[in-house]
């Protein structure tokens, strides 16, 4: 053979190899961005009166949704935020494929799609999916799905973020993401109520005998009939703080009939205002409890500001902040200056 002819076939293989691979290249991409601009969760907008019930989780939340009437409700009863529920259900049915990505099980991690359950808790790198359940109306699984990082390099306002079906390996990125609060109390109108810090005039504690009482005096905070020991003014201003601003960080119904023996804690302002607060129990693992609330008024003048209170808090049991919790255990000691 010829150098010339060698040089001809050699450069026609190379042309036929370089176009095998062009070609495959074309087949990957086209098989990559073939589903681009579908919905992700199809029938999802017209099945939605079928659903009864939603469960979301991850590291942070774990809550449910169950359909009463034409709209989504927590299990306690108590109200959501005006459009919360709409907001959450109408960013999922926006969701679309911008293009398929990995479908290899050790890779899914990188992109937060692990579910709660199967996510290794030593793993500091990653974090756990959101997990977003559908049950139809008898109660069977319509869809499963897993939530995972947001990438803002897709186009809109929203960006995009992984996803996949939780029965499937196959990832995607979505043009759009999940809209909804990151956690639970951010569902709910979560403030119950504000005092002033000068109507205060006393706070009892009681643990089936008074354990304390403070007293505010001229604006300072007082332990009352124990004028000798020393005590520490922060643990009385700690316990003051609890109902300047009362958030709670859970909900669910009081199955309670009757007054506890358990810790409480009577707060009293001027004009005849009381507010109590009955530790119900602790939360399993950890140093938060769960209490209820109830207000009196003896006055006029505050007896609108204690009908608001009972009627956010009425029939329901709150989750408060550790302080709370901790102060509803004290002892006198707890008060003392070290």
């Amino acid at each position: 053979m010829t150098l010339k002819k060698f040089l001809y076939y050699l450069s026609f293989t190379i042309l036929i190899v370089l176009f095998a691979i062009l070609s495959t290249y074309k087949d990957d991409k086209s098989r990559l961005f073939a589903e681009r601009g579908d919905v992700f969760l199809k029938n999802l907008t017209s099945e939605i009166n079928n659903i009864s019930k939603i469960s979301i989780s991850g590291r942070d939340l774990k809550m449910i949704l169950i359909k009463n009437k034409n709209k989504f409700i927590d299990p306690s009863g108590y109200p959501f935020k005006e459009g919360v529920w709409e907001s959450f259900i109408t960013s999922l049915s926006l969701l679309r494929i911008e293009e398929k990505k990995t479908n290899k099980p050790e890779r899914l991690k990188e992109l937060n799609l692990i579910s709660i359950e199967k996510f290794d808790k030593n793993d500091e790198i990653n974090d756990p999916a959101t997990k977003v359940v559908f049950y139809d109306s008898n109660n069977k699984i319509f869809k499963s799905i897993l939530l995972g990082k947001i990438d803002s390099s897709v186009g809109g306002i929203s960006g995009g973020q992984f996803a996949r079906f939780e029965d499937k390996n196959q990832s995607y990125l979505l043009k759009g993401a999940l809209r909804m609060p990151s956690g639970k109390s951010d569902w709910f109108q979560s403030l119950l109520f504000q005092t002033q810090k000068d109507d205060l005039v006393s706070i009892k504690l009681i643990n089936e005998k008074t354990i304390f009482e403070i007293e505010n005096k001229e604006k300072k905070l007082k332990l009352k009939n124990n004028p000798n020991l020393k005590i520490d003014a922060e643990k009385l201003s700690q316990t003051a703080e609890i109902v300047e601003s009362f958030y709670f960080y859970d909900v669910r119904k009081d199955n309670t009939t009757k007054d506890t023996k358990k810790p409480k804690l009577i707060f009293n302002f001027k004009e005849g205002l009381t507010i109590t607060i009955d530790l119900i129990e602790k939360k399993n693992d950890s140093e938060e409890a769960w209490i209820k609330i109830k207000a009196n008024s003896s006055d006029k003048k505050t007896k609108k500001i204690s009908s608001e209170i009972n009627k956010k808090s009425s029939g329901f049991q709150f989750l408060a902040n550790i302080n709370t919790s901790e102060v509803l255990n004290w002892r006198l000691k707890n008060l003392i200056k070290n």
